[in-house]
Order: C-alpha cells, then structure tokens, then sequence
C-alpha cells in the first residue's frame, strides 16, 4: 500500500510538471531556382528551370507546369564567348550553336527577377559504346528482353559513368526536358551508375530489362560524367520521382548550382536507338 501511495504522488508530480502546449509557426522556406543540364549530341544544349518549394505548401507533381520559370535570362559562357539560350517551350531554353569543346570550363548564368543562380563545371571526353545491341526472347507466356553492351574505360585517370535506357510513351514529357523521340516522349527505364573502379578496363554487361516490351522504341546512352554528378545521381537514384527530388525543400542532395538547387553538367552522351519489335 505504501509503495502504491508512492507511485501515485510520483505520477501526479509529473504530470503537474508537464509544460503547456506551445504553438509553433513554421514558415515555409523562400523559393529557389532549381536547373536542369543536358547536351544532345550534334543538336541543342537544354536547361529547364523550375523554382524550389516547401512540403508546407501541399504541391504536388501534378503542380509542376506552375513551377517552370518562364522569362528568364539564361547564357553559357567558355573560352571567352558568350551562348544566349532561347525559351522554346515554358521554363525550357535551347542554344542550337554547337559549343562544345573537351575539357573546356562551362559556366551557366540564369537570372530570374531577383533570383540569379550560377554554377561552373567541365566538359569531359565523349565515350563510346565498343558493342550496344538488344535481344527479345519471345516465350510462351512471355517475352524476355536484353541488352549486350561494352565500352572501354579511359585509361590512367579516375573514371565514372552514366548508362540511361529509355522507352518510348505517350503522354507528357518529363521535368527534365529531354525527348529522344519525334512522334512520342521517352520515360527512363533504367540508370546505371558506374566507376571504374567495379571493373577492369573493358565494361561488359547482358542486362535482362523487366521494364521493356518487345514492341517497345528505346533509347540507350552513355555518358562520361564527373564524380561529382556521380555522386549526386547516387543520391537521386530511389529517392521518388525527380520532381519531388529537386523541386522540394528542404533539398538534401547535393548540388554545383549556387544559390539554387539542381546540377549543371555537360557530359556529352553516345546515343543509340531501337526499335524491338526488328529483334
């Protein structure tokens, strides 16, 4: 009985130590430019920009066409010559010069009201496919697709890679602003991400592609990148859709882009494309 009566003054001390509750404001954080880099071989330069926002706001990836930042400054800048971009389509900007030089330094500059972002970085060498060639295996009740593929590392330096395979869909292009397709838009099927340090020289690879059909279109790419993009596409890889993952604040992963979020990279891509249903 003791022990109960001194539990229960225990419980009653504690309960009348408990502070009140306190309301708590939490302001959403201030928007922030948010770009998108990417080099079509013998074609256009791109850069999408879109604004950051807060998990506070209740957005979604359907609100994305308000989050594309239309009007806005855009320029490239490398061995002393200036590229304006041109807004092709809302928050999209093209250059059509072919500025491209290996090993170059590239600053991107893009301003919007009272928001500028600017960010540098190198284009490296393009590297090749040695063999890229799809195969469909068509059984009973289902059909199998692969994909041979090998290229040769870079020899003597540190190296990281980027393998995209893309398939053909209807609807919508992605945030990202890249289309492979004339007729159609592309969605990403698979990334790899690669250093040379998981293999010897030559990389060798059959992939068995579960997210492909034998009557699908794709596209496969493959891109010399740095290991600083390779370590932000390290982060991205699982993390939701890209719109979620570059447009919410508070953005976590990493970024070149000052004063903005994003990457701006310039890795020069080998492209290839098929059309499986010839497999």
């Amino acid at each position: 009985m003791r022990k109960l009566v001194v539990f229960s003054i225990l419980l009653i001390s504690i309960i009348s130590c408990r502070p009140k509750d306190i309301d708590i404001e939490v302001k959403a954080a201030p928007p922030k430019l948010v770009a998108f880099t990417h080099i079509v071989p013998n074609n256009i330069m791109l850069v999408v920009l879109t604004k950051s926002f807060s998990v506070l706001e209740g957005n979604t990836a359907d609100s994305l066409e308000t989050l594309l930042i239309s009007g806005a400054t855009v320029k490239i800048k490398f061995d002393n010559k200036t590229f304006d971009f041109y807004e092709i389509n809302p928050g999209i900007y093209a250059s059509f010069s072919e500025a491209y030089e290996v090993n170059q330094d590239y600053e991107l500059i893009a301003y919007s009201g009272n928001d500028t972002i600017h960010s540098t970085t190198k284009m490296l060498p393009q590297v090749n496919f040695s063999s890229v060639l799809p195969s469909v295996e068509k059984l009973t009740s289902d059909t199998n697709v692969y994909l041979n593929l090998a290229f040769e590392d870079i020899p003597d330096i540190s190296n990281w890679y980027l393998i995209n395979i893309y398939k053909k869909q209807a609807g919508a292009n992605g945030a990202d602003g890249v289309n492979y397709f004339q007729n159609g838009n592309n969605t990403l099927a698979k990334s790899i991400l690669l250093s040379d340090k998981e293999f010897n020289g030559t990389y060798q690879n059959n992939l068995l592609l579960k997210e492909l059909h034998h009557k699908d279109s794709i596209v496969v790419t493959l891109s010399n990148i740095n290991e600083d993009y390779f370590k932000y596409l390290s982060f991205k890889i699982g993390g939701g859709s890209i719109f979620n993952q570059l447009n919410i604040e508070p953005v976590d992963y990493p970024t070149n882009i000052i004063n903005g979020y994003g990457f701006f990279n310039t890795h020069f891509p080998d492209i290839h494309f098929f059309d499986l249903g010839q497999f």
